[in-house]
């Protein structure tokens, strides 16, 4: 059992930087789904927006011309809202799978660790024990 704690801090190791690196690629993912968020309220508020001048203009009369531009637009703006809501739900999905990756890595290194720090102290227990031996056998071989 000595030295077990020691052949298995390289594979601890490599189990953190895999969770290392799962965690960033969860930062990395969370980061986007906000950005793509953030692009899905502005072009709400700018439909909101554009919707409201729309009333307006329409208040004060306008051309059948100006009208088809303003609802072709308007369409166009919706096409967008939805494709960036598609955009949030798949991103959505890969950071959950990221984060499940993240959660299996993690729970990997916090096992290889509770299993080193109990090699550890069996290794520690067995040096003790020898060490009293070896200090029992000085003090009965001294003359007295």
């Amino acid at each position: 059992m000595a030295d077990q704690s020691k052949r298995l801090k390289p594979v601890h190791r490599v189990a953190e930087s895999r969770e290392q690196t799962a965690a960033r690629q969860l930062g990395d993912s969370r980061r986007y789904v906000h950005e793509q968020e953030e692009r899905l309220n502005e072009l709400r508020n700018y439909h909101a927006e554009y919707l409201q001048r729309f009333h307006s203009a329409a208040k004060l009369g306008m051309s059948s011309m100006q009208l088809q531009e303003y609802r072709a637009f308007l369409a166009k703006l919706e096409r967008a809202i939805r494709e960036q809501e598609v955009i949030i739900v798949d991103g959505r999905n890969v950071q959950q799978v990221k984060k499940d990756n993240w959660q299996e890595k993690h729970v990997r290194t916090q096992v290889l660790g509770k299993v080193m720090n109990r090699y550890k102290q069996a290794e520690i227990k067995v040096e003790d024990k020898r060490e009293q031996k070896e200090a029992d056998d000085r003090s009965q071989r001294k003359p007295g």
